[in-house]
C-alpha cells in the first residue's frame, strides 16, 4: 500500500486567500509534471503546463536563491535540454540569459515547457535524486512567471515504481489523485519540499491536538526511539509555550539522510539525520534536540515573525536585511532554552552553552572589524558564519548566530530586570507574533523591533542596540548580574601581549585594529599605522610575531611607524596575555529578584 505523509499548513490558507486580495483572480492554470524514470542518473525531468499566459514573449525563471540559505545559488545551471512548445505540440523559440528562458508565445492559449533537472547535492537547500531517494526543494525545480507568484500551481509527482512513499507540507489536490500536490501559489510551493523513497516514520506526537511527525530516509534503529520521540515532544512543546498557540495544522520533521544544513519552513523542517549512535549518549541527545529545536522555533521566528525584507520574497536578487542576528541569534537563544526547559539539560549545562557562544564571539578578531548588523547584511557574500581571514589570515568577520545569540542573553535578562521579572524575551517574541504576523500580516521593521523591546521592558535599550550595531565592547557583568551571575575572571598567562591586530598588505606591515584597554592603545597606536621596524630590525609579519613572543610581560619594545606620511616611533610595555574562560559563574549572596531571574530562564514567561 502507498504510504503518504502530509503536513498542511493553515498558513497556507491564509496565503491562498490573500492571492486574491493583490487584484484580479489568476486566469488559466499552472501545472507542473515531475518523473524519475532512471534516478541513478540523478535528473528529474519536468515539465510545466501554463495555459492563460498573454503576450507575444513570456519569460520563464528559475529563482536565484532559496529562502532560509542566504545566498545566491545557481540553480539554473542545473537545468538542461529545455524544450518550448505551444498546446498543439509546435515547438517555440526561446533564448536564455542568466536564470531565464524568454519563450517566442505568440500569443498561444498555452505554452509547454519542458527540460532536465541534474540533482546531485545532497545539501539541504538543493535537489537530490538518487537510486535511494529523491528530495525536491522547489527553487532548484519549478521556474516561475515575474508577476505570477501568486497563482495556483498543482504538482503531479510521477514517482519511481520502486518507490512507495512521498512525504511533504503540501496536500493533494484531491482525494482521489494523492500524487497531484496543490499549492496556493509559488511561496508556498518553494516553501514545502518534497521527500521521496521507501520512507521511515518514527513514532508520531500530538499537542493540543496538532500531530508532529518525523519521517524520513534511512532514519536508523540504533537508538532509542521513544525517547527520541518524547524528547523531540517536550522542545516542541518549549517552543510552543514561548508563543502561546500552534499556528500550522500538521508538522513534520523531514530527515534527509546523510547531508548536510537544516532549513525550517512554514510546517516542517528539513534536517539530515542517520540515527546516529550519539543519540543514546547525553551529550548527542543535548546536540540533537538543540539543533532540531533551532529549526523547529524558526516556523515562529523567520517564517512567521520576521524582517520586512524576508517575504514577500523577490527571487531573483538577495533580500537584505540588518537582523539576521535577530532571526538566528535569537532562535539560536531559545533552541538553548527549549532544550533546557524540556529538562534534558540542567541549569549548569544551559550557562555553558551561553558561554560557548559568547567565547566564539569574543575569540575571534572579526569582533573587532564587524558589527552583527552588518554581519547579517553581508551575510549573501560571506557566509552565515564569519570566521574568514582575509589578507595575511586576518579574521574580520562575526557569525551573527553567536553574536545574536549573547545578545538575546543580555536583552532578556535586562527586560526581566527592568520589569520585575514580570516580563521577558518571550514577551517580545509574543508581541511581535501577534501585532505583525496576526494583525498587520506584515514583517516588522528594524525599528519597530526596538520600539517592541524598550515598550516591553519600559525603559531606553540603547547600549544593546549599540552592540548590535556597532564593534563597541560588551559589559557581560552588567547584564548577567541581573540574574546573579558573572563571568569568571580573566587568569594572565607567561605571555607577552601588544594588543594590536596586524596584517601584511602588500608587504607592509599593517595596523588593522586595536584591543581596547590594550598596550598599544595605550601607546596610542592607530588603525592604519604602518610598522616599518621592531626594536630597530626591519618588520614583517614574521618578524613581528617573532619578536612579541620573545618577549615577557613588562618588555619594552620600540616600534617605527608611518602616520599619514608622518614618521614616528613609539615605545610600548607589553602586558600579560589573559586567558578568558567566558565561564558563567554565579555571584556571592544573590538578592531575591537575581535568584528568580536565574530560575525563570528555565520556564517560558
Amino acid at each position: 500500500m502507498r504510504t503518504r505523509y502530509r503536513t498542511a499548513s493553515s498558513f497556507a490558507v491564509i496565503l491562498f486567500v490573500a492571492a486574491f486580495a493583490y487584484g484580479h483572480k489568476p486566469q488559466g492554470t499552472m501545472a507542473f509534471t515531475v518523473s524519475m524514470e532512471q534516478p541513478a542518473n540523478h535528473t528529474f525531468h519536468v515539465t510545466f503546463r501554463c495555459s492563460g499566459l498573454k503576450g507575444q514573449a513570456q519569460e520563464f525563471r528559475m529563482p536565484a536563491w532559496s529562502p532560509g540559505y542566504y545566498g545566491i545559488r545557481d540553480f539554473a545551471k542545473n537545468v538542461r535540454n529545455f524544450r518550448a512548445e505551444d498546446g498543439k505540440g509546435i515547438e517555440l523559440k526561446w533564448e536564455k540569459a542568466a536564470n531565464a528562458w524568454k519563450v517566442q508565445t505568440g500569443n498561444t492559449p498555452v505554452v509547454r515547457l519542458a527540460y532536465d533537472v541534474t540533482a546531485t547535492s545532497t545539501f539541504v537547500t538543493d535537489p537530490y535524486l538518487g537510486e535511494d531517494r529523491g528530495y525536491i526543494v522547489g527553487t532548484g525545480i519549478f521556474l516561475y512567471v515575474p508577476g505570477q507568484i501568486r497563482h495556483p500551481v498543482t504538482v503531479e509527482i510521477k514517482l519511481n515504481p520502486n518507490w512507495k512513499s512521498i512525504a511533504t507540507g503540501l496536500d493533494p489536490a484531491s482525494p482521489k489523485n494523492p500524487n497531484v500536490l496543490a499549492a496556493p501559489d509559488f511561496d508556498v510551493l518553494y516553501d514545502s519540499p518534497i521527500l521521496m523513497g521507501n520512507l521511515e516514520s518514527l513514532p508520531s506526537f500530538e499537542i493540543k491536538g496538532v500531530p508532529h511527525y518525523f519521517i524520513g530516509h534511512r532514519l536508523g534503529n540504533n537508538f532509542n526511539v521513544d525517547q527520541f520521540m518524547r524528547n523531540l515532544k517536550a522542545v516542541v512543546g518549549q517552543g510552543i509555550a514561548v508563543i502561546g498557540e500552534i499556528p500550522y495544522k500538521h508538522y513534520t520533521f523531514l530527515g534527509i539522510g546523510a547531508g548536510a544544513g537544516g532549513i525550517e519552513h512554514l510546517n516542517s523542517t528539513t534536517v539530515p539525520f542517520t540515527g546516529s549512535p550519539k543519540l543514546d549518549t547525553h551529550e548527542g541527545t543535548v546536540r540533537q534536540m538543540n539543533f532540531l529545536g533551532h529549526e523547529y522555533f524558526h516556523n515562529y521566528n523567520v517564517k512567521r515573525i520576521r524582517p520586512v525584507a524576508l517575504g514577500p520574497f523577490d527571487y531573483d536578487k538577495p533580500n537584505l536585511t540588518n537582523m539576521l542576528w535577530v532571526s538566528e541569534g535569537f532562535t539560536s537563544y531559545y533552541a538553548n532554552l527549549m532544550v533546557a526547559r524540556a529538562g534534558i539539560m540542567s541549569r549548569e549545562e544551559l550557562l555553558d552553552s551561553f558561554r560557548r557562544e559568547i567565547a566564539a564571539y569574543e575569540n575571534s578578531t572579526g569582533r573587532l572589524f564587524q558589527s552583527a548588523t552588518q554581519s547579517s547584511w553581508d551575510s549573501w557574500t560571506q557566509g552565515p558564519f564569519g570566521g574568514r581571514g582575509g589578507r595575511g589570515a586576518i579574521v574580520k568577520s562575526i557569525s551573527y548566530y553567536s553574536k545574536g545569540d549573547a545578545l538575546g542573553l543580555l536583552l532578556d535578562l535586562k527586560i526581566r530586570h527592568e520589569t520585575k521579572n514580570r516580563k521577558s524575551l518571550d514577551t517580545v517574541m509574543r508581541t511581535l507574533y501577534q501585532k505583525y504576523y496576526k494583525q498587520l500580516k506584515r514583517g516588522w521593521t528594524d525599528q519597530e523591533l526596538r520600539d517592541v523591546c524598550e515598550q516591553t521592558a519600559g525603559v531606553p535599550l540603547g547600549e544593546i542596540f549599540d552592540y548590535a550595531s556597532t564593534t563597541m565592547e560588551i559589559d557581560y557583568d552588567k547584564y548577567l548580574n541581573y540574574a546573579g551571575l558573572e563571568l569568571e575572571r580573566p587568569v594572565p598567562l607567561p605571555d607577552a601581549w601588544l594588543g594590536a591586530i596586524v596584517e601584511d598588505i602588500d608587504g607592509r606591515l599593517i595596523v588593522s585594529a586595536v584591543e581596547p584597554d590594550s598596550p598599544a592603545k595605550r601607546a596610542f597606536i592607530a588603525e592604519k599605522d604602518e610598522i616599518s621596524a621592531i626594536d630597530g630590525n626591519k618588520a614583517d609579519a614574521q618578524a613581528f610575531n617573532a619578536t612579541i613572543a620573545g618577549k615577557r610581560p613588562g618588555d619594552k619594545i620600540t616600534l617605527a611607524l608611518r602616520r599619514a606620511g608622518t614618521n614616528v616611533e613609539a615605545l610600548v610595555e607589553l602586558g600579560h596575555k589573559m586567558q578568558r574562560s567566558f565561564r558563567i559563574v554565579p555571584v556571592a549572596n544573590p538578592d531575591v529578584l537575581q535568584s528568580e531571574t536565574l530560575k525563570d530562564l528555565m520556564k517560558a514567561r
